[in-house]
């Protein structure tokens, strides 16, 4: 299972809704830490007034009225007792907070002694009573992101004031809880955060990719043909830039192709001159022999010069693709090198429609069918409908070919020395042009050695080239 998409619009996509996703939470998270600290901050600027006035108040009347007073003055939210002892004696949980609220008492009442004055900021979950040390009996506080996480319960603030008779002013009250990040609006909000995410990448990389998808087509394009029409500038600067580089590109082909034929052409047309005086001056060799074996050796030099013209012109003439019958098409030839003395059996499907250039198609089946009669007693050809198109194959009973130069035969002129010698009169250039028709309709050449001997060619192409 692979935990990383494989396309690029899947890996955009998880980039952006994992880092949004957990920058969103980071960022409630932080947002709920800061409410926790100004409900403590402001409840305890609250509480260190109500300590002063209180402890002001209880100062300034005799120690019997201290019990009737507070029992007044205590509310639900706020409760206050006298003790010969203090109830608390140290500070607990947020210490930082607990000493700013201590140290506001202390301005407040202008005590300096430290020990005067003590406070306590501890869960509300604690109980409320202490233990006979004065520690809450609960367990140890949360962490910070423990409590932001999942702490729903307020804190409750504890202070023990000395008074001026030697007696412990204690208070107790509760800063009320927040709500924790963890919970359903939390889920929602990073949930429709998440959907939104998704369905504007979803939009925004569609619209990124597109450039990609144009630049496939028009290379996939450019390998069938050189001459295609240039792709249309436009878009953001860079895909500018990219699209002006492709057409630069394809120009350079273009004009390497046009001078690669040109410059053949014109060797060829150079040749010939000095073909056609030396054709002339064998007629005047007296010796019949030698003037038969010279004319022979001017024939395959002519020969050699039309198929280099024909390879190299190859792919490059204009010829427009239509809808063929390419089962009649390859039936045809078939028929046709039947006719010429050549023994074909062949087992061909019903009529196939298939989109391509015919006359180039007629000449790659024609190469590999006269390749495989030219050096066996016959030849079998089936064609194949699969799931990805169509498959011509053709068997002969010759000698085959070794293995390790079943992919050197499609370089342009090189020969097998072994078994296509230079008699059959072939320049080494029929498979290298099958091989170009058959890249040209978006499909590929194979040569195998058959299971009972020979060579098997299968051209294999696609249902839409």
């Amino acid at each position: 299972m692979r935990l990383v998409p494989d396309s690029l619009a899947g890996r955009m996509i998880a980039v952006l809704l994992i880092g949004l996703t957990a920058s969103h939470f980071f960022s409630m998270a932080i947002y709920t830490a800061d409410r926790i600290e100004m409900s403590v901050e402001s409840a305890g600027a609250h509480f260190s007034q109500q300590i002063a006035s209180v402890v002001r108040m209880i100062d300034g009347t005799p120690p019997a009225w201290h019990q009737r007073m507070l029992q007044t003055m205590t509310e639900p939210s706020l409760g206050m007792s006298v003790t010969p002892e203090r109830q608390y004696i140290g500070a607990l949980g947020d210490n930082a907070q607990a000493t700013l609220v201590k140290e506001h008492i202390q301005v407040l009442l202008d005590r300096t002694e430290a020990g005067d004055v003590i406070v306590q900021i501890v869960r509300k979950a604690s109980q409320e009573g202490t233990n006979e040390n004065g520690t809450p009996s609960t367990a140890d506080e949360p962490s910070w992101l423990e409590n932001i996480l999942f702490n729903t319960e307020g804190r409750q603030l504890r202070a023990s004031v000395r008074l001026s008779d030697g007696a412990w002013l204690n208070f107790r009250t509760h800063v009320t809880g927040t709500r924790k990040v963890w919970g359903g609006r939390a889920v929602l909000s990073i949930s429709l955060m998440a959907v939104g995410v998704v369905l504007l990448s979803l939009w925004v990389i569609r619209k990124v990719t597109a450039p990609l998808r144009i630049f496939t087509a028009a290379a996939e394009r450019l390998g069938r043909d050189v001459s295609a029409p240039p792709l249309i500038v436009a878009g953001p600067l860079e895909l500018r830039h990219a699209t002006n580089a492709f057409n630069r590109m394809q120009q350079q082909l273009k004009r390497l192709i046009d001078n690669r034929t040109e410059m053949l052409a014109a060797i060829a047309h150079d040749l010939r001159t000095p073909i056609t005086l030396l054709r002339l001056r064998t007629e005047f060799v007296e010796d019949e022999v030698g003037r038969e074996k010279m004319q022979s050796t001017l024939n395959d030099m002519e020969a050699m010069i039309a198929s280099t013209l024909t390879f190299a012109r190859e792919g490059y003439e204009v010829e427009e693709s239509q809808d063929i019958d390419l089962s009649a098409l390859v039936g045809s030839i078939c028929d046709d090198i039947q006719d010429a003395g050549y023994s074909i059996t062949s087992s061909l499907t019903d009529s196939l429609i298939f989109r391509g250039k015919p006359i180039a198609l007629q000449r790659a089946v024609t190469n590999v069918i006269e390749n495989a009669v030219k050096f066996a007693d016959a030849a079998s050809v089936n064609m194949l409908k699969t799931e990805q198109g169509v498959e011509i194959s053709v068997a002969d009973n010759g000698p085959g070919i070794p293995e390790q130069e079943l992919e050197k035969v499609f370089l342009p002129f090189y020969r097998v020395e072994q078994s296509r010698n230079r008699k059959t009169g072939g320049a080494g250039l029929g498979l290298s042009i099958v091989q170009s028709i058959a890249n040209e309709h978006g499909g590929e050449i194979a040569l195998r050695n058959g299971d009972q001997g020979g060579l098997v060619a299968t051209i294999t192409l696609p249902r839409g080239p």
